[in-house]
C-alpha cells in the first residue's frame, strides 16, 4: 500500500514539472513571435550639405549613410560617421534612363571591365571605412544584365555587401550577383520621393508596415531638411515594436534564413502526450531538457540507459552551390563557393 501510494506521489509529482515545463515552452513561444521587427534606414548623396549631414549624425548610430565618392565633403563625413559607430555605404553612381546631371565616373553598361572596376577602386579609395555599397540613380545601368554583373565581379575583390537601391523595377542586381561572393539587399520603401514632412511620415509608417509583415523592411532617404524634421521627431517615438538596425545586420540574417533548413508543416498534435512528443523532440538537443530528462528519469527510480556518442554533423552546401556563369572565373567563384560554406557553417 505504502509502495502504491509512492508511485502515485511520483507520478503526480511528474505531471506537475510536465506541465510547468509546457508552461515555460509555451510562453517562450510567445516571447519569439513577440520579437521586435527590424528596420534600416539608409540615407544617401551624402558629401555636398555638411550643415544638413551634420543632423543625421546626431541621430540614432543605427541610421547609415551613403556617401557620393567625388563629393567634396564626403571623406570628411565618412571619417566622422566612423568614429561614431555608423556604417558607411559607397553610393556609386550609375547611368539613368533620364538625362539628369550626371556625377563624375558615372556607370554606364558600355563601360569595359577594366574601366568599372577602376571606378570602383577609385571610390572604395575615397570613402573610407565604407562596408556596403548602393546605386546613385541608376535605373539604366541596374536594368542592364551585362553591365551589372561587370560591376559584380569588380566587387568580387573586396568585402563589401550590394544595396539594390530598385530605381526601375525591371532591376537585374540580384541576377547579376549569382555566382559571386557579393551579398545582395533590396530597398523596400523611399521616404522623400515628395519632399514633405507629412510624406515622410507617411512612408516611415509604410516602413515599418512591411517590417512588423515580413520580420524586416529597408527605407532610404536623403538630406532634405523635410525628410530630417520628419526623422528626428518619429525616430524619437519609433514603436517598441521596431528595432532599428544597420543594413548588414538584415544581411547577417538573410543568410541565416537560406542556410536553415526550411520548416515543413506537420500535423497539429491532438492530445497532450504527442504535444510533449513534439516539444521533446524539437528541443531533443537542448541542455535544459536533457537536465529534465536526468531529473524526471532519477524521480521515477529509473536509470537511463547509455546512449551512443552523437556523431558528428554533416552539413552540405547544395543548396549555396555557385553556379558558374558564361565567363568563367575560377578563383572567384571557388572564394565565392567557399564563402557561402563559411557562411552557412555557423548555422
Amino acid at each position: 500500500m505504502v509502495k502504491m501510494r509512492y508511485r502515485l506521489i511520483k507520478q503526480v509529482d511528474l505531471s506537475v514539472l510536465l506541465s510547468w515545463v509546457l508552461l515555460f515552452f509555451t510562453s517562450l513561444l510567445f516571447t519569439f513571435n513577440a520579437q521586435a521587427a527590424r528596420l534600416a534606414i539608409i540615407i544617401d548623396d551624402v558629401g555636398y550639405r555638411v550643415s544638413e549631414e551634420n543632423k543625421i549624425l546626431q541621430m540614432p548610430v543605427a541610421v547609415s549613410i551613403a556617401i557620393l565618392p567625388n563629393s567634396p565633403s564626403g571623406r570628411k563625413m565618412a571619417e566622422k560617421a566612423y568614429q561614431q559607430g555608423r556604417e558607411i555605404l559607397i553610393h556609386l553612381p550609375m547611368a539613368p534612363l533620364g538625362k539628369q546631371l550626371l556625377e563624375k565616373n558615372t556607370l554606364h553598361p558600355a563601360m569595359s571591365r577594366e574601366e568599372i572596376a577602376r571606378i570602383i577602386q577609385d571610390a572604395i579609395q575615397k570613402v573610407p571605412h565604407a562596408v556596403g555599397m548602393n546605386n546613385h540613380m541608376g535605373s539604366a545601368m541596374t536594368s542592364n544584365l551585362s553591365g551589372m554583373e561587370k560591376v559584380m565581379q569588380a566587387l568580387s575583390r573586396y568585402h563589401l555587401y550590394f544595396l539594390d537601391s530598385v530605381t526601375i523595377g525591371n532591376t537585374q542586381v540580384t541576377k547579376a550577383a549569382m555566382g559571386t561572393p557579393v551579398p545582395v539587399i533590396r530597398r523596400n520603401v523611399f521616404l522623400d520621393n515628395t519632399q514633405t514632412e507629412a510624406e515622410t511620415r507617411h512612408q516611415l509608417n509604410r516602413a515599418i508596415s512591411l517590417a512588423r509583415k515580413r520580420g524586416s523592411a529597408v527605407a532610404i532617404g536623403h538630406p532634405y531638411p523635410t525628410t530630417i524634421r520628419a526623422l528626428q521627431q518619429a525616430l524619437a517615438t519609433l514603436p517598441s515594436d521596431i528595432e532599428l538596425v544597420t543594413p548588414s545586420l538584415l544581411l547577417d540574417h538573410q543568410i541565416a534564413r537560406k542556410c536553415i533548413k526550411p520548416y515543413e508543416s506537420k500535423p497539429a498534435p491532438t492530445t497532450q502526450l504527442e504535444y510533449l512528443k513534439m516539444i521533446k523532440k524539437a528541443l531533443s538537443n537542448s541542455v535544459i531538457i536533457n537536465a529534465l530528462n536526468r531529473y524526471m528519469q532519477k524521480l521515477l527510480g529509473n536509470h537511463p540507459t547509455k546512449k551512443a556518442p552523437d556523431k558528428p554533423e554533416i552539413k552540405h552546401a547544395t543548396e549555396n552551390k555557385v553556379i558558374n556563369k558564361t565567363e568563367t572565373r575560377p578563383e572567384t567563384d571557388q572564394a565565392g563557393a567557399q564563402k557561402a560554406k563559411d557562411a552557412c557553417a555557423n548555422f
